[in-house]
């Protein structure tokens, strides 16, 4: 047997054995620049991975998010969801998130694209460094992944905020249901059906004592001949002098127009000297009534608002 031809009992090394002790071999000459640089790229590579599934996350999340808000909003609107007093304060908080997330999904959907755009510029750029056998720290291509670090943190915290901003809004609304419906069923609420039974010098009395209620000295409970367009008169503690006109109607389908607007814009200041001139009615204002008012500076409180206000104990907001 030739002393060049291997026995069969010796034992080959595998490649990986044989790769191995070349590793090791070139592990006891490295420098600790070495060192730094090869845990440097492998941290580069973890990092850009990290990123590109950090934003795929958040964009997941906040697309999850958003379809559910649109759902939740989609019940209110279509009435599938019992109408509760503050409806309309859900869905004004719904689409205050939806127009964050709206924003967001798209932004964390084009990020996922940059991270792997850098993410492949740092392989590239780790591999031309390996092959011109220089140790440089961090790549070329490195600087992008801290950019895209403190955006997805900015991302984040905004996503964060914006879900406590509105599942705090919830609560607060929530607890004013509450309280509004223990107080439609107390003694002192009163019914738009109640109302609409009423005469209309019995609609002013419960308008006067609902500002009275609210914390108004009231001097004027009822019109009558000669009152100038002013049914209930109405002062406060920082010289608000309120003044009123009521609108009766039996059809819930009557509205108020512009022509009583106007005429009662003629009286409300200058006969009564009203800070805040009102108009109230059990039904409804037209479009023309409401441009009307808001020409003048005449607060309206329709139907809604009077539920609010009667039935819900909502105290009346002047503005």
């Amino acid at each position: 047997m030739s002393l060049l031809e291997p026995s069969a009992d010796a034992v080959r090394p595998s490649p990986e054995d044989a790769v191995r002790r070349l590793l090791e071999s070139a592990r006891e000459r490295a420098t600790s620049v070495d060192m730094e640089a090869a845990f440097a790229w492998v941290a580069e590579g973890r990092l850009a991975d990290d990123l590109v599934a950090d934003w795929r996350r958040l964009g997941e999340e906040a697309q999850a998010e958003l379809s559910r808000c649109w759902k939740g909003r989609g019940l209110l609107e279509d009435g599938t969801v019992d109408q509760d007093t503050v409806r309309y304060g859900r869905i004004a908080a719904a689409k205050i998130l939806r127009d964050e997330l709206h924003e967001l999904v798209p932004l964390a959907g084009k990020a996922v694209g940059w991270c792997e755009e850098v993410r492949e510029g740092v392989i590239k750029d780790i591999g031309r460094l390996v092959r011109e056998r220089r140790t440089e720290f961090p790549s070329a291509k490195a600087a992008p992944l801290g950019e895209l670090l403190e955006e997805l943190q900015r991302a984040r915290a905004r996503y964060v905020y914006s879900l406590e901003a509105y599942r705090r809004e919830l609560e607060e609304l929530s607890v004013e249901e509450r309280r509004r419906q223990d107080f439609r069923l107390s003694s002192a609420s009163t019914s738009l059906e109640e109302i609409r039974r009423l005469s209309s010098q019995g609609f002013e009395l419960p308008i006067a004592r609902l500002l009275e209620r609210d914390g108004y000295k009231v001097q004027r409970t009822h019109g009558g001949a000669g009152d100038r367009g002013a049914d209930v008169i109405a002062t406060g503690g920082n010289g608000e002098r309120i003044v009123v006109q009521c609108k009766l109607r039996r059809a819930p389908s009557a509205a108020i127009g512009a022509p009583d607007v106007q005429a009662f814009n003629g009286t409300a200041r200058p006969d009564h000297d009203a800070t805040h001139p009102i108009m109230v009615t059990n039904t409804r204002f037209t479009v023309h009534a409401e441009k009307a008012a808001a020409r003048y500076g005449i607060a309206l409180v329709d139907s809604t608002a009077l539920r609010a206000w009667a039935t819900f104990g909502k105290p009346l907001e002047l503005t």
